[in-house]
Formats: structure tokens, sequence, C-alpha cells
């Protein structure tokens, strides 16, 4: 069975109550720039797998997608994305001109199907080219962070499509059919299934649907009662924009229900999760550091990195019929 250790994440989060608990992905909190500029990497799974995996990587390096030809993928910098992971990674303890990110440029990535030994998989070929005339200053390492994300996204997420199929990952062995109790306050991990930007959020506003996967199998009396890979939903219930004066935003979301094996929209719960950018005294920090121009400073947008897990309960007591 699966297990996720929690570690401290890279996000100031305001909440409090013993259900509340985040993971970022892969048990690491902060992506930082390093190593060479071209960099390959071996995946153990499908082109088609490790491109969904790229795709929600990307933004953790403080870039989008600028160009997608199928296999072929290029990247160009996101401004605010970029001032975002710097005031994260500074509130993190990072320290240097640049707060772990590096030089402007373009990302360029190409995948494709190859065996390692006896094993399928893909290569996942990166290259980063600095811009021509602006941001050139700063390291040029952003390959082997993208394929470590990537590969990190790979392994965590299942390669089920919860949308498409929100029971979850099939067992090869199914439990016999049987009614089964699940009790109030189960404990389940969930896994966010895309990255959660603040700029992007603000489009679709409050009420939006998050979606989250079920990070593993949850048994009860030896029978699997929610898969891992299952759909998991919350929805957002409050933001607010970045402003100035170092105003930062705000993203407030509540989870709703996860897909048990039988179909049934199961309630969860867990405390409302508000992620902020930067510090809660950033306001104050930016006045008391310059008076003349503080209020003019604005603030930072929030990314939620893909893969982050949420320590979450089954709200009320339910009667599941495994085997399904």
């Amino acid at each position: 069975m699966r297990k996720t250790c929690i570690v401290l994440a890279a996000l100031v989060l305001v909440a409090s109550g013993l259900l509340r608990a985040q993971t970022p992905p892969c048990g690491k909190a902060i992506v930082q720039i390093e190593g060479p500029k071209d960099y390959e990497q071996f995946v153990p799974a499908s082109p088609e797998q490790v491109k969904t995996a790229l795709l929600k990587a990307i933004p953790a390096l403080g870039a989008k997608v600028h160009k997608d030809e199928g296999l072929h993928i290029e990247t160009e910098d996101d401004t605010a994305l970029r001032q975002a992971i710097q005031q994260m990674n500074k509130d993190s303890g990072v320290r240097g001109k640049y707060e772990g990110l590096g030089a402007l440029g373009k990302i360029v990535v190409d995948i494709r199907e190859t065996t390692q030994g006896a094993e399928k998989g893909s290569l996942l070929h990166i290259e980063f080219h600095k811009n021509g005339f602006v941001g050139r200053m700063g390291g040029e390492g952003y390959s082997k962070p993208l394929a470590e994300e990537t590969a990190c996204l790979v392994k965590l997420l299942s390669a089920n499509d919860p949308v498409k199929n929100p029971r979850g990952v099939n067992s090869q062995n199914p439990s016999p059919a049987r009614a089964l109790s699940l009790p109030e306050g189960t404990a389940l991990q969930v896994f966010l299934l895309a990255p959660l930007y603040s700029k992007k959020a603000q489009k679709q506003g409050v009420g939006e649907t998050i979606q989250f996967e079920v990070a593993e199998d949850v048994v009860v009396d030896g029978m699997t009662v929610v898969r891992r890979g299952a759909l998991a939903t919350a929805h957002m219930f409050e933001m607010q924009k970045s402003k100035i004066a170092g105003r930062h935003a705000e993203m407030d979301f509540v989870f709703d229900t996860v897909a048990a094996v039988d179909g049934q929209s199961i309630p969860i719960k867990a405390e409302d999760e508000k992620a902020r950018g930067g510090r809660h005294n950033e306001t104050v920090h930016n006045l008391m550091i310059s008076p003349a121009f503080g209020w003019m400073a604005k603030g930072s947008e929030v990314l939620i990195r893909a893969g982050t897990g949420y320590d979450v309960a089954v709200s009320g007591q339910h009667t599941i019929q495994s085997g399904q």
C-alpha cells in the first residue's frame, strides 16, 4: 500500500484543526533551478502519460505552454507566476537574487517512446534556451528540475482519469460483493490533479470545482471501499485578488465528496484550506522597508502544485457495496 510522508509545504496556509494537513508533491516543498541546461531522463510510462504529467509540472518552474505539437512542447515565461514562486521560495528561506529561479527563456521538451533494459517507457529530453536580449542573468538549470517534477507526478498520480472513471483504478483481484459500513471519520489522502493558480482561478470564480484523486485504496474489514485514483472534489469558497499595498491573492476551498467503489458520492470534510501568496505581514513589511513606495507594490499570486496532498475524512456513516 502506498504511503506518503507529511513534510513542510511551500505555501502559507491559514487554517486550524487536526484534519488539515498538506503534503508537497513527492515530499519536495521547493523546486529550485539547478543542474545542466540540457537533460534527459527515462520515465517508466507511456509518452501520453508522461506528457500529461509534464503539462502539470511546467507551472512549478514559472512557465506556461507556448507551443504544443504532440510530443514536442515549448514554454514561455509567466511573469506573475514567477513572482509568486519567488515569493514562496523567499518565505521558505531560499536566498539569492532570484530566490531559486534563474534566467528568462524558453524550455523545449521532446518525448519519445523507448525501452531501458526490458522496461518500456519514455525518454524525456529537455533543453533550456535563454532569451536573446532580456533576462539573460541567472542560472539555466531548468531541465533537470522539470524532468524530476514530471517523473514525480507520473509516479504519484495514477494512470486513471478520474473524470472519465470516477471509481478509480480497477483491482486485479476484486472483492466479493458485500455490504460494508464506512465509518464517520475514516481517513484518506487526496492529491490535487492539476495546478491551482489564483490568477486563472479568478476567471472561474467562487464555486469552481477543484478535482483531486485518492492517493491509495481505503480498506474496511479487508475490503476496498474507495480505490486509488478515485475522484474527489472540492469547490472554491472564497478568493481575493492580489492588490497594491502588497496585498496577496488568497484562495479558500472546501472539500465536498469522494467516489466510492459502488459509485456513491461520499461526503468528505477537512478544515477549509486557505492559501495565500507571500507572508501574512508582507504589507507591513513593504511599508517598513519603503514607506514612500510600499503602497504601490502589488502582492503575489498563489500557486499550488499538482500532486499536492491533503488529509481529509469521511463525513457521516455510509453503507458501501464492495465488489463493484
